[in-house]
C-alpha cells in the first residue's frame, strides 16, 4: 500500500495534468474551461478516498489534508499551467481576488476529498 504523502503527491501531480490536458482540450474544441472543474472534484475525491485508506487510524483527516494540498496546487500550478496554455485567464486579478480563489479551492477540494475519505 502506497503512504499517505505518494498518494498526496501522486494527487497533486494529476491535478497538474489534468489541468494541462483540459486548457488544451478547452481551446481546442472551444468549449468553457470551467466545465472542466467537475473533472478535479472527481480527482479530489478519489485521491482523498485513496488518502483515507493510506492512514486508517486517521482516515477522514488524511483525506481533508490531502484535499487542501491538490486545492492549493489546483489553485497555483494549475492555474498557471492553464494561463500558461491560454485559458482560465482572469482580467484585473489581485493578490487578494487570486488568494480567496485559492482559500474557497483549497476549501471545496478538502471537502470534497473528505467526501471521498468518508466512502472509504
Amino acid at each position: 500500500m502506497s503512504s499517505w504523502a505518494e498518494i498526496t503527491f501522486s494527487g497533486a501531480l494529476a491535478v497538474v495534468v489534468f489541468d494541462a490536458i483540459a486548457a488544451f482540450a478547452s481551446r481546442r474544441m472551444e468549449v468553457p474551461y470551467g466545465w472542466a472543474s467537475v473533472g478535479s472534484w472527481i480527482l479530489y475525491g478519489g485521491f482523498g478516498y485513496l488518502a483515507a485508506g493510506a492512514n486508517p487510524t486517521a482516515p477522514i483527516q488524511a483525506a481533508l489534508l490531502t484535499g487542501i494540498v491538490l486545492g492549493v496546487t489546483d489553485a497555483t500550478a494549475g492555474w498557471a499551467t492553464s494561463w500558461a496554455i491560454g485559458v482560465g485567464r482572469v482580467a484585473g486579478l489581485t493578490i487578494s481576488r487570486w488568494l480567496l480563489t485559492a482559500i474557497s479551492v483549497a476549501g471545496i477540494a478538502a471537502g470534497v476529498a473528505a467526501l471521498g475519505g468518508v466512502a472509504a
